[in-house]
């Protein structure tokens, strides 16, 4: 099924109703959350994270470090999902987040890879259905594509 870039966008930003940023209780929280399901979920890329390699997902529930990541990793979904619809400003979303992630020098294969990792988090909360698991990964294919070629403009490795 193909969907528009207002499908695309209306379902992701639905799906993330549920999963606000904030300074609740339940805001930290819902950040937070992914970070402790990326760690059980994904322990092999804990390497990108200085210092919390180790990490348990009990660890992450108590660091403040990532209840402050967990709020910058939702608010870049609240603001790619709600900014699907302006492709320019998507793209230049996207080139200002590789620029601001080179340093970590990650393998480009992971750009494509993090939506399945978001859509498994909100799979495992319930806040997630087919629909939007599949405008969730339509737009994190063209999220990746961007990705791609900015790293490739920029002399950095990219997925061929």
């Amino acid at each position: 099924m193909s969907m528009t870039r207002q499908e695309i966008q209306d379902l992701c930003v639905k799906s993330l109703e549920e999963k606000m940023v904030g300074t609740t209780d339940k805001g930290i929280a819902n950040g937070n959350g992914f970070y402790q399901y990326f760690f059980t979920n994904f322990p092999d890329l804990r390497v990108y994270f200085k210092g919390a390699e180790k990490f348990t997902a009990e660890d992450v529930k108590k660091s403040e470090r990532f209840d402050k990541q967990g709020q910058r990793i939702l608010l870049a979904c609240h603001l790619i999902a709600n900014v699907f619809t302006n492709e320019e400003v998507f793209k230049a979303y996207v080139r200002e987040t590789i620029n601001r992630h080179r340093i970590y020098k990650m393998d480009p294969a992971l750009w494509m890879a993090f939506f399945t990792v978001f859509t498994g988090y909100l799979e495992s909360t319930g806040s997630l259905n087919d629909q939007q698991k599949a405008a969730w990964m339509a737009l994190g294919k063209e999220f990746n594509a961007e990705c791609q070629v900015h790293l490739k403009n920029s002399n950095l490795p990219y997925v061929h």
